[in-house]
């Protein structure tokens, strides 16, 4: 790889390093450097810090944490349009109960489409978008062992929809326990069923009427578990493709109290 960046660089009159630079900044590191951040008050040890990875403030906030103050931490992928209202009601809640919430932004690559049109319930129009996502969790992953403070026995994973689809791809035994939100797991391929590791706690939560998923109607990913110990599927009756952010109130506070149950109890 690193013959590669060279090689690019003799050929464009650049450094290797600042070949590298421009990788990091179009490719899956870009994503990190976006990524939007929550940091709560038990963390700080003052007021909640929010902010993108790459803000100087967001930075300062980071280093002046104590190593010896650990802190559970969340990484949350959001869905195929990007960081939303679901992700907002998501880390408002998580950050308010003593979580650091981390949301990769995968729009932050150069050139990323986006797979679906929220207009027509649509998927599929950009595909190259599933390695991408699986890339970005083992990324982020990495990026949090760096961060001393950071609790390495309490790293969640949460995705939601096109986010929670990547997860149920994602095969890295690295995570405390793994949240799945506004997907069946009824997928093609590394998408049918989960490939979460069968000692990972798993908790996924998806609506019976989902309007993305007319087609598999009724699918949910409790389907899928085969035995698994330590999983729950949640399902929601009459509900949309929101979850955090349910214009249903009820199943708003459902979706939350099992999340949270699920993250404190490990």
């Amino acid at each position: 790889m690193k013959f590669v960046v060279g090689l690019v660089a003799l050929m464009l009159g650049v450094s290797s390093a600042e070949a590298a630079g421009t990788a990091d900044r179009t490719g899956v590191a870009a994503t990190w450097r976006a990524a939007t951040i929550a940091l709560p008050a038990n963390a700080t040890g003052a007021l909640p810090v929010f902010g993108r990875w790459r803000e100087a403030g967001v930075q300062s906030a980071v280093r002046a944490i104590p190593g010896s103050r650990k802190v559970p931490a969340i990484l949350y992928f959001h869905g195929c349009d990007g960081i939303g209202v679901e992700e907002e009601s998501a880390r408002i809640a998580y950050m308010e109960v003593g979580y650091a919430v981390f949301f990769p932004d995968s729009f932050a690559r150069v050139g990323r489409r986006s797979n679906c049109r929220t207009d027509t319930f649509s998927t599929s129009s950009a595909p190259e978008a599933h390695a991408y996502r699986i890339e970005e969790i083992a990324y982020a992953r990495k990026q949090l062992r760096a961060i001393p403070w950071v609790d390495q026995d309490r790293v969640f994973a949460i995705g939601f929809s096109e986010g929670g689809m990547a997860l149920a791809g994602y095969d890295g035994n690295d995570f405390t326990g793994v949240i799945i939100t506004g997907w069946h797991c009824d997928g093609r391929g590394r998408y049918q069923g989960l490939r979460t590791p069968d000692e990972i706690p798993v908790l996924t939560i998806i609506a019976a009427d989902d309007p993305w998923y007319e087609a598999k109607k009724g699918r949910h990913c409790g389907l899928y578990f085969n035995g698994r110990k330590n999983a729950r599927s949640l399902v929601l009756q009459n509900n949309g493709h929101a979850i955090m952010n349910s214009v249903n109130l009820e199943h708003a506070l459902q979706a939350k109290q099992a999340i949270l149950e699920f993250l404190m109890s490990r």
